[in-house]
């Protein structure tokens, strides 16, 4: 994710946000951008199967502590 990050940046990209982990999926690990036509993308790690995994979360709205704007 850093070396992905780090690469975006060289390419003249904009992070928006991240790296960085939260909360919603264990060791979920994320950064978002913005594509050269200021459409913003996001790439994630989420170690083993994180949210498909059966049962768990499909969306981060599903938790009522989720904070768009961290």
């Amino acid at each position: 994710m850093d070396k992905a990050a780090q690469k975006l940046r060289e390419m003249g990209a904009r992070i928006d946000r991240g790296p960085i982990e939260r909360e919603w999926a264990e060791g979920y690990y994320f950064f978002v951008f913005e594509d050269p036509d200021g459409i913003r993308l996001e790439i994630n790690h989420i170690p083993g199967k994180g949210l498909l995994t059966e049962g768990g979360r499909q969306s981060p709205s599903d938790d009522p502590n989720w904070d768009q704007n961290a």
